[in-house]
């Protein structure tokens, strides 16, 4: 639990909160999107060192509930592919459904899209993350 305590539940909450303000310069200033594309990669890793860990932790015989604890583990996994939604607007994904009511988006639009997931998403990681922290009994 000191691992997870010292250094994982820190990077996580560090790169939910770099999220959330990589997302707002996004939604202000559309170039910034490119950062958001690593700040996105980056949660993807940190979530898989989480899971790893907690997972690691109840294995270990912690008296965690595990029910509940592993519902708010998935349910912080889930959200994770939510980020970069703003692709499905894209003219190649539109394109793929022959829908006419589609809509396809512009660069910017799209940008402004990721940034907008990215700030929600990053403020429910964080969420979920003090929820696991509660239920391990730290």
């Amino acid at each position: 639990m000191g691992l997870y305590g010292g250094l994982v539940l820190p990077a996580y909450l560090a790169v939910c909160a770099l999220l959330v303000l990589v997302g707002i310069a996004t939604m202000i200033w559309v170039p910034v999107h490119r950062v958001l594309k690593w700040v996105v990669t980056a949660m993807w890793i940190v979530t898989a060192v989480h899971l790893l860990a907690v997972l690691a932790i109840l294995i270990g015989g912690h008296s965690a509930p595990i029910v509940l604890t592993l519902g708010y583990l998935l349910a912080s996994v889930i959200l994770v592919p939510l980020l970069g939604i703003g692709r499905l607007g894209e003219p190649d994904a539109a394109a793929a459904d022959p829908d006419p009511h589609r809509p396809v988006l512009a660069p910017d639009q799209i940008a402004r899209v990721d940034g907008g997931a990215a700030v929600i998403i990053g403020i429910a990681g964080a969420v979920l993350a003090w929820r696991v922290v509660i239920l391990l009994g730290g």
